[in-house]
């Protein structure tokens, strides 16, 4: 998979701009606020239909417009172009795949897979456990088909049940929803726990190779206690529940436990650390994705410098050189990242939103 050409309209300070990057290494070089960033933004917004800075569209439409406006061609595994789009307004989006209208996101993120780190990424430890459920539900959409379908059901016979707990319906009403519920959860959690078990040995590999004095470990919860029938909890729990007005368990409340040492990751270590350990989660993502899929996904890096003391960043640039993938990186100096070990790369200078 790859970039091709990426025309970028009205998206915060880049007025009007055109990338064509390379298939290898793409540097983003530029002083703060010059718009290196927004790139890697955009590129994401295009997978994702969503910021990994923010939550509201209209902090990425420019000042003085009123949409923003991303066409893209990828060429996919096959060698075919395909051309991508999306114009967002405030209030209405419209995607563009193959020049047909599609409705769904996941539709345009099927065929553009793009994985980000960048400096809020460390929140995959510190944050919520929706940022790991995220974080297992990118690999497992794109290397198990059936998993969305199975996921909108489950979120909508969810949403059905936790209404009539809130409403404090009878209880025959409320176990309306049991059963489809279980039914999904259970085939939910058995790609999840299959994908989470390819993944590992990617993530103990690079571990290893960057925190050679601890143990760091990385285990999934499904959500619900292992030596328990999810059909049980909710019947057990309903009354529970109906005080509280939501469902207590089910993938829904799925984690990843993050351990360095048999300890938590978010209080046992460095936020440098931190990053380092994100990162690695993210090339292992990126690595597994390749071998599983035959595909290879857009690997964004926002500010490695910066993120980085230079002997893990050197180690860093080490593992990124040896994958097949199309990267995109973002420094302030040209000097910050060195490029040697792509045959194929290509450095972009930015400016005021102009790229050259």
């Amino acid at each position: 998979m790859l970039l091709k050409q990426l025309q970028i309209k009205d998206f915060r300070n880049l007025k009007q701009t055109n990338l064509i990057p390379v298939s290898g290494v793409n540097l983003i070089v530029g002083d703060n606020a010059s718009g290196k960033t927004s790139i890697l933004e955009a590129i994401y917004y295009l997978s994702h239909v969503r910021s990994f800075r923010t939550q509201y569209v209209t902090d990425l439409i420019s000042r003085q417009s009123t949409y923003l406006q991303l066409v893209a061609n990828i060429e996919t595994s096959d060698k075919n172009t395909v051309p991508i789009g999306i114009r967002r307004s405030k209030n209405r989006s419209e995607i563009r795949v193959n020049r047909e209208p599609v409705k769904r996101v996941s539709d345009i993120a099927a065929k553009f897979p793009v994985l980000a780190i960048h400096p809020d990424s460390y929140k995959l430890i510190n944050g919520s456990p929706s940022q790991r459920r995220q974080f297992i539900d990118w690999g497992v959409f794109h290397v198990e088909h059936g998993f969305f379908q199975a996921w909108q059901r489950f979120r909508k016979s969810l949403s059905q049940r936790n209404a009539a707990l809130k409403s404090k319906q009878k209880n025959d009403v409320c176990q309306l929803w049991n059963f489809e519920i279980c039914s999904t959860a259970d085939y939910i959690d058995q790609l999840r726990y299959k994908y989470f078990k390819n993944l590992e040995p990617y993530f103990n590999d690079l571990s290893q190779q960057f925190f050679t004095d601890d143990t760091v470990s990385i285990e999934y919860k499904r959500g619900w206690p292992s030596d328990r029938e999810l059909s049980e909890l909710l019947d057990v729990n309903l009354q529970k529940e109906r005080l509280k007005g939501y469902t207590y368990y089910g993938p829904h409340r799925a984690e990843v436990a993050i351990k360095v040492n048999s300890q938590s990751a978010q209080t046992c270590i460095s936020r440098g650390q931190q990053k380092t350990l994100v990162a690695l989660m993210r090339l292992a993502q990126a690595k597994q994705f390749s071998d599983a899929t035959g595909r290879s996904c857009v690997l964004l890096y926002d500010d490695l410098a910066a993120e980085l003391d230079i002997a893990h960043r050197s180690m860093i640039l080490s593992v990124l050189s040896s994958m097949n993938i199309q990267l995109f990186l973002t420094a302030i100096e040209e000097a910050q990242i060195e490029l040697s070990d792509w045959s194929d790369n290509g450095v972009f200078h930015v400016e005021q939103g102009v790229i050259s």
